[in-house]
């Protein structure tokens, strides 16, 4: 396996539009990442991200995309390819037990009733559902209702008996329990229940993950995980069809290692979907001394 960084060339970037035409672009970025791979050897993961976060210390670095790639084979500049291309082989030392940091950027997703949904939205979606049935709401919403809905319907008539029960809800998440300090009025409380839902539903994912791929999530001297979530991004996909697309979120966290066999896999083969278009590349190195504990409470999604 390699592991490559690839980037513009500084000539195509003085000399073109075609950092900013690929700026969100998944598919575009795609096609062009495939043409350095010959035709029976694409196997590959990527991420992209920003030069200017990632490689701050080169010269001149500014806001263009620079991409990480883990391979079956060694990507290839074609003769006047739009790339420069830096390559080493990848074969990661691991060990049963091993700590390890991860930076993930996923696209997490549920099967519910034979269909895919977005862990994120669909969360968020049981939620609200759940709290308009507790309040016998049913009978109040729209035909077609949105998220939008629920919430002008529960804030509009869920009252203190919603304020209370949301209450209750951030008292018992040790992430937002701090937030009730802040005299948080009706609609902050929901918004950060909502948030503390998605959370909830995204570890879980990846304790799953975890299971499958031969690692444990960690969890610090406080009893919460070390996973945390940021980014959450639509990528459109519009050559699949008008409302083709997915989402991603970017992760970051510490694991240990169960099994090196599965683990190794998931890192050639990445995690989640969506891998054509840059995600599933888990992205690993050693933590510092910090001593954790392995992550085992398993809470529905």
């Amino acid at each position: 396996m390699y592991f490559s960084r690839v980037q513009l060339c500084p000539e195509v970037l003085k000399s073109s539009q075609l950092n900013r035409v690929l700026a969100g672009n998944v598919y575009g970025t795609h096609r062009l990442l495939w043409d350095l791979f010959s035709e029976e050897k694409r196997r590959y993961l990527y991420r992209e991200e920003i030069a200017r976060e990632q490689l701050g210390s080169l010269e001149n670095v500014r806001g263009e995309s620079v991409y990480y790639l883990v391979s079956q084979s060694k990507p290839v500049e074609p003769e006047h390819s739009l790339f420069t291309v830096k390559s080493k082989p990848y074969q990661p030392q691991l060990s049963v037990g091993q700590i390890l940091s991860f930076e993930c950027r996923a696209n997490p997703v549920v099967t519910k009733n034979a269909k895919k949904h977005d862990v994120a939205m669909n969360s968020q979606l049981v939620l609200l559902n759940d709290l308009v049935q507790k309040f016998n709401l049913q009978s109040k919403l729209p035909a077609n209702i949105t998220k939008r809905d629920y919430k002008k319907l529960l804030l509009a008539h869920g009252g203190d008996v919603l304020n209370q029960y949301l209450t209750e809800i951030l008292s018992n998440d040790n992430r937002y329990a701090e937030r009730l300090e802040q005299k948080l009025s009706l609609t902050g409380k929901l918004e950060w229940s909502i948030k503390a839902q998605v959370d909830q539903a995204l570890e879980s994912w990846w304790i799953k993950q975890g299971k499958r791929c031969g690692f444990e999530l960690m969890i610090d001297h406080s009893g919460l995980s070390t996973v945390q979530n940021s980014t959450y991004q639509w990528h459109a996909l519009p050559e699949k069809g008008k409302q083709a697309g997915f989402s991603s979120v970017d992760f970051t966290g510490e694991l240990q290692v169960t099994d090196i066999e599965k683990f190794k896999q998931a890192l050639f083969d990445g995690i989640g979907r969506s891998k054509a278009f840059g995600c599933g590349l888990l992205m690993i190195k050693r933590t510092k001394s910090t001593i954790y504990f392995p992550c085992i409470r398993l809470k529905p999604s």
